[in-house]
């Protein structure tokens, strides 16, 4: 991504996520989310999530808080150490590219519990 994406995308998840705040991890720009919600049947219905802009990537990398259990069972996932927390990691195909928002990347992400 470039350097203006990046800043395009931490300020889009700032004005449009309540609370979110950014902070840099060496060449990473990362953008905390205090609440994401989850579609319908999740639970919980929400969680805490990590934007990770990363220039020498593609596209963001996204964590979460908490993995949902959609009616009853919990996707599989792993778990990372981001900017000194543990977070929860999981796998998605996402398309995305550069003219997307910062709002279709999180959301995207998170139909992957629909």
């Amino acid at each position: 991504m470039t350097p203006e994406t990046i800043q395009r995308l931490a300020t889009e998840l700032k004005e449009n996520y309540r609370g979110a705040m950014e902070a840099r991890d060496g060449s990473m720009t990362l953008v905390r989310i205090p609440e994401v919600h989850f579609p319908q049947a999740c639970q919980p219905a929400s969680t805490e999530a990590l934007v990770v802009l990363d220039p020498a990537k593609a596209k963001p990398d996204f964590y979460v808080k908490v993995i949902p259990s959609v009616r009853g069972a919990q996707a599989q996932h792993g778990t990372a150490v981001v900017g000194g927390d543990n977070w929860c990691t999981y796998s998605f195909n996402l398309q995305w590219n550069e003219e997307h928002t910062a709002v279709q990347f999180v959301g995207g992400m998170l139909r992957r519990f629909a």
